[in-house]
């Protein structure tokens, strides 16, 4: 649950030492809870309360990362529920999924398929990036 400017500005020094770039810890605060601030900006908040903020501000969806290198796609981490509150940060990704358990005609047909799957919409190309194996038992198959 996102916290208010209120209940941040509790856990400020309330110093107004100006150093976070903002007049007073209650401007600060407040900025900190629209997102336009980060909670690192002030140096003499303590350690609990930026702790207390950290769990607070989290994305709501947990990031994934799925790859290494230059295949790495990036999944979650929104800090939205829904596009018109503010809006979506990590771009959707196509996957589909298949059992190791079809014969090789079958995976075969359905990789062909997955290629075909190409088009662009509102200026972004689209195409399935990611291919999951569920497993059925025939591990070294794919291995």
């Amino acid at each position: 649950m996102a916290l208010t400017g209120l209940e941040i500005f509790k856990m400020t020094p309330k110093k107004n030492c100006k150093e976070c770039g903002f007049p007073t810890c209650m401007a600060f605060a407040m900025k900190v809870a629209s997102g336009a601030a980060a909670i690192e900006k002030c140096p003499h908040i303590s350690a609990e309360a930026k702790d207390k903020l950290a769990e607070a501000t989290a994305p709501l969806m947990r990031t994934v990362r799925i790859g290494a290198g230059d295949a790495e796609k990036t999944l979650g981490g929104e800090t939205v529920m829904f596009r018109h509150e503010k809006t979506f940060v990590s771009k959707t990704l196509f996957a589909v999924q298949f059992s190791d358990a079809l014969s090789a005609d079958v995976v075969a047909q359905k990789m062909e398929n997955i290629r075909k799957v190409d088009y662009v919409r509102i200026g972004e190309q689209m195409h399935v990036e990611l291919v999951a194996v569920k497993y059925a038992g025939n591990r070294e198959r794919y291995l």
